[in-house]
């Protein structure tokens, strides 16, 4: 309890000093209002010339009103400020603004807040009045007072302000500390006056006893029978002082509930622990004598060995686990064995699926002679285009191939495209005799080229240039496929870049998601494909590829 009571004490002075940080900002506002009246320029003609007053009747009236609208429009800003008292050198009013009910100070209120200024200074000074209301149920009304000399830019003085203000300017701030009505606040001035306090007069007297006495510390103070303790704070470089009490039998009586809650939760938590001891201690070692048995049966080699689960928790999963573990194992064994007896009937059927697209290509290679005897050498030329793609196509795609082959098939492909579907397309191949027999995966560039046709030239009828071309270049094979199509948004060029957004309608023969994905498994980093394109203006797509040979054999057969 003593704890609880030094932290919720320590809670308390940090209220308390948080209050007095707002409040700070509360006097900080009134001083900004004083300080706009003081500094304008019209407010200082008109009080200096109420000394000796000129023009007319009316003119004086008028300069009043200005006067007094301008001060109305302050207030709008301050509603807490009620009236605006400007008295000349003499002493004498020369303007009022009211806002509500407050009347006029007395004379004794406004000598003691006058008696506090200094002719030379122009600081705020504040006091306590009681003002004649029409509201209350007194007639009176006990309300702040502000005063300060009136010094212009030079600082003249002419004239003093005093405003007037209710208490809930400074009332709703501390609020937080006097809820419930078990707080106590006093707020004394900087000069050392009381400003606001929310308790009685003798209650207020034993507080500047204890306040006289100066000492910085926490203090203790018994009013009404109930022990407060009181905290200080001041203000700097303002000079408020604000003391804030907080009831020791109120924090005592949060203590014994917070104490009575940690008792019935202690109680309740043995009896929990002991109950769910008793349920894990049977639960436990039922699940685990199965489970032990499971595992001999299966390190005896029975894998038809199945354990019972007899909860979900934890046990239960590493049961089931166990179960699907021995199921899996039976089933991969018996996969193992008709594995191998169907590896043959695979063989088989795989033979099969290649040998009809074989014979269409020697259909296609005896088309190709009947119509090159009959003198039809274009068509005969495009027939043998088809045989030798349908060819190239049958061998299998992990087979590698040259850069010569793979330059072979795009331009029998353009020739197909460019005599059947497109019209005539302006194609440049650009390739050195010795790169001709550089080793390359197959059927790298046909999809690319293939997309050219489908894409880039899919609205143009002429003008239409396609170029490939493969360099040597940082110890690289470097292949480019450029054309001057439509090209693309930034939108599709970022889909292409990323292999794994490129929708469906994008792959072509072996697709282009496979020529990424293809060259990324086989070579790696820093081999890959780069892509670049400006809408209306075409596409460039730069393959990089490792430099390799073929062996010896292969070339010597001529495909090369």
């Amino acid at each position: 309890m003593q704890l609880m009571e030094g932290e919720i004490s320590k809670q308390f002075s940090i209220a308390n000093e948080q209050a007095l940080a707002r409040l700070e900002l509360t006097f900080q506002e009134v001083s900004r209002v004083s300080q706009s009246i003081i500094l304008n320029p019209s407010i200082e003609s008109f009080v200096r010339e109420s000394l000796e007053p000129e023009g007319g009747l009316f003119t004086q009236y008028k300069n009043r009103k200005y006067v007094e609208e301008q001060l109305t429009t302050l207030q709008v800003d301050a509603p807490s400020i009620r009236s605006i008292f400007l008295f000349n050198e003499n002493g004498d009013l020369a303007v009022l603004s009211t806002n509500g009910a407050s009347g006029e100070p007395g004379p004794e209120d406004l000598a003691a807040v006058m008696n506090k200024l200094e002719a030379h200074r122009g600081n705020l000074v504040w006091g306590r009045a009681s003002l004649p209301s029409a509201v209350d149920p007194g007639g009176r009304r006990t309300v702040l007072v502000a005063a300060r000399r009136m010094l212009n830019d030079e600082l003249i003085p002419y004239g003093t302000m005093v405003m007037v203000m209710e208490e809930s300017l400074v009332s709703k701030v501390l609020r937080d500390l006097t809820e419930n009505g078990n707080g106590k606040v006093l707020l004394l001035e900087p000069l050392g006056g009381l400003l606001y306090s929310n308790t009685n007069q003798e209650e207020t007297e034993q507080l500047m006893r204890l306040i006289e006495a100066g000492d910085p510390r926490p203090q203790y103070a018994k009013m009404s029978g109930i022990t407060y303790l009181f905290v200080r704070h001041h203000l700097e470089p303002a000079g408020f002082t604000l003391y804030g009490g907080v009831s020791l039998q109120e924090i005592q009586r949060k203590n014994k509930d917070i104490i009575h809650i940690f008792i019935f939760a202690g109680i309740g938590v043995v009896l929990l622990s002991s109950l769910l001891i008793t349920i894990s201690t049977r639960s436990l070692l039922a699940p685990l004598a199965d489970l032990m048995r499971g595992l001999r049966k299966l390190r005896e080699g029975n894998f038809s060995a199945r354990i019972s689960v007899r909860s979900g928790d934890e046990l239960g999963f590493i049961g089931e686990s166990f179960n699907s573990m021995a199921e899996q194992v039976s089933a991969l064994i018996n996969k193992v064995y008709l594995a191998q007896i169907s590896q043959r009937e695979s063989e088989l059927k795989a033979i099969q699926a290649q040998l009809n697209p074989h014979y269409l290509h020697n259909l296609f290679n005896e088309l190709y002679w009947k119509l090159y005897n009959d003198d039809q050498a274009e068509a005969a030329l495009l027939i043998n285009a088809i045989s030798e793609m349908l060819k190239y196509s049958l061998q299998s795609v992990k087979t590698d191939t040259t850069l010569g082959e793979e330059l072979q098939q795009v331009r029998n492909y353009i020739k197909i495209q460019t005599e059947l579907f497109t019209g005539e397309i302006e194609t440049i191949i650009q390739a050195e005799e010795s790169l001709l027999g550089l080793r390359m995966m197959r059927c790298l560039l046909l999809p690319v080229v293939e997309n050219v046709f489908v894409h880039a030239f899919r609205d143009m009828e002429e003008d239409r240039v396609l170029r490939v071309k493969a360099v040597l270049r940082d110890g690289a094979l470097q292949i480019e496929v450029a054309d001057n199509g439509c090209g693309m948004d930034d939108s599709t060029l970022y889909a292409l870049k990323e292999a794994d957004a490129l929708p469906e309608n994008h792959k072509t023969g072996i697709g282009f998601k496979s020529v990424l994905r293809r060259i990324e498994l086989v070579y790696g980093a820093p081999y890959g494909v780069a892509i670049s394109s400006v809408k209306g203006k075409g596409t460039a797509v730069h393959i990089r590829l490792p430099v390799q040979t073929m062996p010896k054999e292969y070339l010597g057969e001529g495909n090369g």
